[in-house]
């Protein structure tokens, strides 16, 4: 009998299918090791971002609780608490609970037999076991969670040992914080789908939760296996990352640190589903593997390594680098920063934040692609910029980026980046679209490291300096430093004390003369304000209008000065006694004609003056477009009143303007007199050709002529050749008080 004959190609195909079981029997476990190995690597990237994000929030934490011992310390007055005359503490307590941190309960004074004085004019007995501040140690004590009695809020203490002049402890000065208040200040951030922040006291009761109701409680898993890692527990554990049981069942990650002097214990609550998302591609790529045709391993082998590169890509991409400029992500930027300071901690740093003025705009304007663009182009140039220096750099959320420099010396530091700034000017002004920098920078120094001063500090530092320059056009950078630290301070004082000081009649009304040039005569005068406070002293409007600006305040303020006015101009008509009109600031932040009207009025038909007494100043450069302007200045002129256009020429003006806006008077900027006048008083001759033409323009549209910051006798001839119609400023007063504004009058009608 004949056997049969095996063709060649069954012999070659059967041939390759044992060589590639075999290959695949080698291969697969290699490549399932190979990807474990790596998904192993971006689990763990993903557990050292997430104490990262712990770290700063534990800062965060302790930013906060510094902020509430700042404002008890601000509370603390010696010589009252020194007395130890109970009734004397009680009064001042009731007396200046107005001046207490806005979120503290109460404040109070607590003796060393247990009883507590408060700012509410109670006595309470507290268990004075507990206040270790009362022997000293610590100095600071931050209770743990408490309950106001007969009520259902939650609050905790912070107090500090207060000492006799011999050094022996007399009492304790506290402060009840709400617990809702306290996490509304540290906002209960969300992580991912199901990761949240919670934090407990020493005996484990939740000071912070996502779920409120957790509030107040502890909490035991009902599985055995994990009890020993109940919230009475995890308190008195170390630092950790564990394994647990949610009340919900489900198996999640808490990672946990202490929050420095509390002895609080901060966690971030991780879920399972988030490590196991890291793992599911890998589950997909072993399957098209099991399943894929022995004929084409050779094409399984390279989807294999594509898919696995894939998986490293979109790990490294989401954590590590930026997808438009391909720079380090922020988050990667603080990592690989702290990394270099920690390595180098005798070394200095230069750490420098920047953006691009007027970013949205651009945005809006040219569209999102061409921002792209921008974006990029100027990321090139900023990783060229710093190329030959030991630095690294990243890119934060839209136009923002972070560069740190080692240096040796922050003179040559800041005299490098001068030089490389005016480089990186000319580099930008060929690019098609037009865009300027701006920079924020802070430094820093050996050793500050230990103390606290961390990347995250560095960055927040040069992003407050940065933001100071935001309204200034000709500055580019600011340099963070102490000044900037006493101007945050003065001016969280401020925001804290401006409605008190409104209605405490801290804010006064002077009045600054106009004078007619034709004659010499008073015409008119300005109605400015300024506050007298009792802890800083008289302050001039540079001071706070800005930051009143920025806050909204300043459309409150505006209305306190228009009844100021007009009560006294009603006074001086009802006396019979010579008045003439005062023009009001109308500040860039009203946006509502209809509404600053309507308010306007309401106060204006409160009292019997006419219209034309009255003249209200307007600011181009305010947030209202040409038709709002055009629209408010219509709607004044139908109930009589004057309207002039304030700050003229001020680098922000259009004569354009001048045909849409129906303005009575245009008032030119002191600046056009402070940089045309020379050191012996006179105007140059080019600026004054140029004055000379504005003033004739401004004659041809029919609109009055008010030259502010009028100084010397050569301003006032020049103005006065021109033909300019009145002029302010202090060659003849500065601004007066009511009384000596009245005197002023009468000496020059």
């Amino acid at each position: 009998m004949r056997k049969k004959s095996v063709s060649p190609e069954t012999i070659k195909t059967i041939s390759t299918l044992f060589v590639a079981i075999i290959f695949m029997l080698i291969v697969l476990p290699l490549s399932s090791i190979y990807t474990n190995h790596m998904l192993k690597n971006a689990e763990n990237k993903y557990f050292d971002n997430m104490e990262t994000i712990l770290d700063g929030y534990s800062s965060i934490v302790t930013l906060q609780l510094q902020n509430y011992k700042n404002s008890l310390d601000a509370f603390y007055v010696k010589h009252i608490f020194e007395t130890e005359d109970e009734n004397e503490i009680t009064k001042f307590l009731v007396t200046y609970k107005y001046k207490m941190n806005k979120e503290f309960t109460f404040i109070y004074f607590l003796t060393p037999s247990g009883k507590a004085y408060t700012t509410e004019g109670t006595t309470i007995q507290m268990n004075k076991e507990k206040h270790t501040a009362l022997i000293g140690k610590p100095e600071l004590y931050i209770s743990n969670l408490g309950k106001v009695p007969g009520t259902d809020n939650y609050t905790f203490c912070i107090e500090e040992t207060i000492r006799a002049k011999d050094g022996r402890i007399i009492g304790a000065l506290g402060a009840s914080i709400s617990i809702n208040d306290f996490i509304n200040d540290n906002i209960n951030i969300k992580l991912g789908n199901k990761e949240s922040f919670m934090i407990i006291d020493r005996d484990g009761y939740f000071l912070m939760h996502q779920r409120k109701e957790i509030i107040g409680t502890t909490f035991t898993p009902d599985d055995p296996a994990y009890s020993k890692l109940a919230s009475t527990n995890l308190a008195k554990s170390r630092p950790g990352t564990f394994t647990t049981k949610a009340d919900n069942g489900d198996i999640i990650y808490i990672m946990t640190q202490k929050i420095p002097e509390t002895g609080w214990t901060i966690g971030l609550k991780i879920s399972l589903s988030e490590i196991e998302a890291i793992y599911k591609p890998q589950k997909k790529s072993s399957l098209q593997i099991v399943f894929v045709s022995i004929l084409v391993i050779i094409l399984l082998v390279l989807v294999e390594g594509w898919i696995v590169s894939l998986i490293q890509k979109k790990q490294l991409i989401a954590t590590v680098y930026d997808p438009l400029t391909n720079l380090w992500t922020r988050q990667r930027f603080e990592i690989e920063a702290a990394k270099m300071i920690r390595f180098s901690p005798r070394s200095k740093f230069m750490l420098i934040e920047a953006d691009i003025r007027g970013f949205k705009f651009l945005n809006q304007n040219y569209g999102e692609e061409a921002a792209d663009k921008v974006i990029l182009y100027y990321s090139q140039m900023l990783n060229k910029w710093i190329s030959e220096f030991k630095s690294i750099i990243g890119r934060g959320f839209a136009d923002h980026f972070y560069i740190l420099i080692k240096i040796t010396s922050v003179h040559r530091a800041m005299n490098t980046f001068k030089e490389k700034m005016d480089e990186l000017d000319d580099y930008l002004k060929s690019y098609e679209i037009p865009f300027f920098p701006k920079f924020g920078i802070s430094f820093l120094m050996p050793g500050e490291a230990s103390r606290g001063i961390t990347i995250q500090g560095l960055i927040g530092q040069a992003s407050f300096a940065k933001s100071t320059i935001k309204d200034n056009m000709l500055t580019q950078y600011s340099v963070y430093n102490s000044r900037l630290l006493e101007k945050i301070n003065e001016e969280r004082f401020i925001e804290e004390h401006m409605q008190q000081a409104l209605d405490s009649k801290e804010f006064f009304v002077m009045y600054q003369p106009k004078i007619s040039l034709a004659d010499e005569k008073i015409v008119g005068a300005e109605a400015l304000v300024r506050w007298n406070s009792p802890k800083l002293g008289l302050m001039t409007p540079d001071k706070f209008i800005p930051l009143f600006e920025r806050n909204g305040f300043i459309t409150k303020l505006d209305f306190f000065v228009y009844e100021e006015v007009f009560k006294f101009l009603q006074a001086r008509l009802i006396k019979g006694e010579t008045v003439v009109p005062v023009s009001v600031n109308m500040s860039r932040n009203h946006n509502k004609p209809e509404k600053f009207m309507h308010d306007f009025l309401e106060i204006f038909n409160k009292y019997s003056i006419p219209p034309e007494l009255v003249q209200v100043e307007i600011l181009e450069r305010s947030v209202m477009d040409s038709n709002t302007l055009q629209d408010i200045t219509n709607k004044l002129h139908k109930e009589g009143f004057t309207v002039a256009m304030d700050d003229f020429g001020s680098g922000e003006s259009s004569l354009n303007m001048l045909t849409k806006i129906p303005v009575d008077v245009l008032k030119f900027d002191r600046e056009f007199l402070n940089s045309s006048t020379n050191s012996n008083g006179e105007i140059d001759s080019k600026s004054a050709k140029f004055i000379h033409i504005l003033i004739d323009l401004s004659k041809n549209l029919e609109k009055q002529t008010v030259f502010e910051g009028v100084e010397t006798q050569a301003q006032r001839d020049f103005l006065r050749s021109i033909e300019c119609d009145q002029a302010q400023g202090f060659f003849y007063s500065k601004p007066l008080s009511e009384q000596d504004f009245i005197q002023f009058i009468k000496l020059h009608m």
